[in-house]
């Protein structure tokens, strides 16, 4: 009826919870293996943004009955099957759950456990006045793919729409990174909501304010094609959220450090903006090249 589970001394218990919905978080006719794999990543990342390692999880699926019957046998084979290929990717266990019909649409919702040390926590309010700000990776190709499996971005050519839909439906948790920015990040978060949002979030909680250089975003090759063709979507993929990417800030004598991490995990961290004062929070200005302030969607 329920796991009994082992606590891990000298450790916390890291608990986090997801719910993706059919028409809201993916597209009605998303392949069984990319639902898995989102389903369970977005998790992860939580995790990584609390510097945890991942341990078991438990899952809630409720499965549309009746109709053209697209959740059948078939529809659950596929999605089994991923969710083990990801759970033997990232070291996680599924250790229950729950399976209900619904009159619909499909929701699932996973609730992830993972393993922190004592006191290594990290968090989203300790984010201090000149605090360098970093993201890992590249910002707005989730965005992007979104729009792509859409039916936009026609003209790419299929090996970059193909980038673009895979970081759409197959984010990458930084899991070795997170675990790598105790004592190095002051407060850090992953990127779900979109860049910006989520970088307020952080200024939110630590009652500060802050502002990011547009010019600074890492975007991909891809991403940076896009642009060049449509400068305004810039905007749009800084605001758009599912990149799972982490965003953190580092005091600027822990900038060397953090330059060591970015070569040894082979993953650019790149410095995108600046905390700049105690403040009510929530207040992030965005910056073009000519020091003018862009207003976000």
């Amino acid at each position: 009826d329920a796991a009994v589970l082992s606590p891990k001394q000298g450790h916390r218990l890291v608990v986090t919870m997801d719910t993706l919905v059919s028409g809201v978080h993916f597209l009605e006719f998303t392949p069984p293996h990319f639902i898995a794999a989102k389903t369970l990543r977005v998790n992860l990342s939580d995790l990584a943004a609390m510097g945890a390692e991942p341990a078991w999880y438990t899952l809630s699926l409720s499965l549309p009955s009746g109709g053209d019957g697209i959740y059948g046998d078939d529809w659950l084979d596929s999605f089994a099957q991923a969710l083990q290929v990801e759970q033997a990717i990232y070291g996680i266990t599924l250790v229950g759950g729950d399976t209900v019909a619904t009159p619909g649409p499909l929701s699932l919702s996973i609730t992830a456990m993972g393993w922190v040390k004592t006191g290594q926590d990290m968090k989203r309010s300790n984010a201090k006045p000149g605090d360098i700000i970093y993201v890992s990776g590249q910002i707005g190709d989730a965005t992007l793919g979104l729009a792509a499996v859409q039916g936009d971005f026609s003209e790419l050519e299929p090996s970059s729409l193909e980038i673009l839909t895979e970081r759409h439906h197959r984010p990458q948790p930084r899991l070795d990174l997170g675990q790598r920015l105790f004592g190095l990040a002051s407060a850090a978060i992953d990127i779900s909501d979109g860049l910006v949002q989520d970088l307020g979030h952080i200024c939110l909680s630590s009652k500060v304010t802050a502002t990011i250089q547009a010019a600074d975003i890492p975007l991909s090759r891809v991403g940076q094609g896009v642009v060049e063709d449509d400068p305004d979507l810039l905007t749009v993929m800084m605001s758009g959220g599912d990149d799972y990417e982490l965003l953190f800030c580092v005091p600027p004598e822990r900038q060397n450090s953090v330059a060591s991490v970015a070569e040894e995990l082979n993953l650019p961290l790149t410095r995108v903006g600046v905390v700049d004062e105690v403040g009510e929070g929530n207040t992030v200005k965005v910056m073009n090249a000519s020091g003018q302030e862009i207003k976000m969607p």
